[in-house]
């Protein structure tokens, strides 16, 4: 008896599982994922998938390279921020495939149905029909409501994460905790650097005189300071108005594994309300 394996669809199916288990592993641990790097970490596992056919060798053997080809997924895929990020986006990886291989098989065995009994070598085994294909229309409906409301659930998730950024200005560096916004579109036009928003006491963390001057306007501002202040057109539900905003020596943001400098401006909300107990407001782009 022979099994006939098309090279090409087994491919597209493997890369389609290992992309999304890539996706998903990047969704959940927030890391910046650009698509070529995550197709090209897919296209390897599925290229290994087909080739794994034909390599020889111990058990033991297939299992080292199998591991070495999905640290390398993740490396492709997700870069190395830090080794135990590294190590856990791997493993993470291998139990969430493990998780979607084991639905579909699933799936396939209670939508295909049993068809028939085949004896090989004396040994009884099961032969499966093919998906019909109401059965699977109907499953890959299933398939992308799941997928659309798990992406609908990772954004509302990632709108209310906080997140902890250091702004230095004139030597002295200032911790803060922060909201991370997704409604925060602000920018500056000439440079395009969004605009990080600091509330109450978070505000001391300015230089006084740049406050006074974000507060009162740059006219009390010397010529060489003054260059440390940016004009924002803003435009909200009071109507449109100008935003002063300080440049800062150094910024940097806890992504949650290392210190990661980033390129924003800080403004201060002299408005009534709270950022819900938070420091700061930091726009969703910076991650």
């Amino acid at each position: 008896m022979e099994e006939e394996i098309y090279a090409d669809v087994l491919f597209i199916i493997n890369f389609s599982m290992d992309f999304l288990s890539l996706y998903i592993v990047g969704r959940l641990m927030h890391f910046r994922m650009k698509a070529l790097r995550v197709i090209a970490g897919a296209s390897l596992g599925a290229l290994y998938g087909v080739l794994e056919l034909l390599l020889g060798g111990s058990a033991f053997l297939k299992t080292v390279i199998t591991l070495g080809v999905l640290l390398a997924m993740c490396l492709i895929s997700f870069g190395v921020r830090s080794f135990r990020t590294y190590l856990a986006s791997a493993a993470l990886t291998f139990g969430v495939s493990m998780l979607i291989g084991g639905m579909m098989t699933s799936a396939f065995l209670k939508l295909g149905g049993q068809t028939s009994y085949v004896e090989i070598e004396g040994t009884i085994g099961t032969v499966y029909g093919d998906l019909p294909v109401w059965k699977f229309v109907v499953f890959a409906l299933i398939s992308a409501l799941a997928t659309w409301g798990l992406g609908k659930l990772f954004r509302r998730k990632s709108s209310v994460r906080s997140c902890v950024l250091r702004v230095t200005f004139d030597g002295n560096e200032k911790e803060l905790t922060a909201l991370v916004d997704s409604g925060n579109l602000l920018e500056e036009p000439v440079s395009g650097m969004p605009v990080i928003f600091l509330k109450g006491k978070a505000a001391r963390s300015l230089p006084l005189y740049l406050l006074c001057a974000m507060k009162s306007g740059a006219a009390s501002l010397s010529s060489e300071n003054v260059g440390k202040l940016r004009v924002i057109p803003s435009k909200t539900v009071a109507g449109n108005s100008i935003l002063l905003a300080a440049v800062p020596e150094k910024l940097s943001l806890f992504t949650g594994n290392m210190w990661e400098s980033r390129r924003a401006l800080i403004a201060v909300d002299f408005s009534d309300g709270d950022y819900g107990g938070f420091e700061a407001l930091v726009p969703e782009i910076l991650f």
